[in-house]
């Protein structure tokens, strides 16, 4: 380990095609250890973080955060994501595991008005944070049709966009929430595009993997040091 102490992160895929990708190999840069639980694939997804876990990772995926008859599972990943916030253990939820946070902790989570697919800029709403350093029209990655419409009791939104007011939230003293996908590269893009969704399908859209590979260097110039900064912060070093 770099400059960190090293960390057990659970990351729940719920999607086959949503893997912790990028943001595991950045993490496991620092020394940090990811372990993936294939809530889509069958495995039992415990209702309270499992012995050992330091962190969590609820990851994205097709369904909606109430979706219990696609994916009976979601209950339990609920359940473990509001026991880790009782706990104040670390959570970094991307996507559909941003709504998962919203839903478990009491917030809403809504049908957007217009789904966000491709790359679109967010910016900061001015609040000064260790982890999510970032200034006006930054670059991400969208692909979702719902979005959290109210949050939870004590969450602070840190950015936002015209479509979506809650891009980024934080929650607890550790724990983030984000709207879009910082772990994806263009071969993710691409195999999301090939196999639409219901959110690609009603938006319209095309030609994604162009758009991401546009904008591919800010990507990862922006979203490498940022999800590092949250893996320095949940380690006993704190933000390098």
């Amino acid at each position: 380990m770099r400059d960190t102490a090293p960390m057990r992160i659970l990351a729940i895929q719920n999607d086959e095609t949503d893997p912790p990708h990028l943001a595991a190999r950045w993490l496991e840069e620092q020394g940090h250890e990811i372990q993936i639980l294939r809530a889509f694939a069958g495995e039992e997804v415990p209702a309270t973080v499992p012995s050992g876990v330091d962190a969590l990772m609820p990851m994205g995926g097709h369904m909606g955060a109430l979706d219990d008859h696609i994916a009976p599972w979601l209950v339990n990943e609920r359940a473990m994501i509001a026991d880790a916030a009782s706990r104040d253990i670390p959570i970094f939820a991307i996507c559909l595991g941003a709504q998962l946070v919203a839903a478990a902790l009491g917030g809403q989570v809504s049908r957007a008005a217009t789904p966000e697919i491709g790359v679109y800029e967010i910016s900061s709403a001015g609040i000064s944070d260790p982890v999510f350093d970032i200034g006006s029209n930054t670059p991400v990655t969208q692909w979702h049709e719902d979005l959290v419409s109210s949050l939870p009791e004590g969450a602070v939104t840190l950015a936002s966009s015209p479509l979506c007011a809650n891009q980024i939230y934080k929650f607890g003293s550790k724990s983030y929430a984000v709207q879009f996908h910082p772990e994806v590269d263009a071969a993710m893009v691409r195999s999301w595009e090939e196999h639409a969704d219901n959110a690609f399908q009603t938006s319209g859209k095309s030609g994604i993997e162009s758009e991401f590979l546009a904008a591919e260097d800010r990507l990862y110039a922006t979203w490498k040091p940022t999800i590092q900064r949250w893996g320095s912060l949940i380690a006993s070093g704190g933000v390098k």
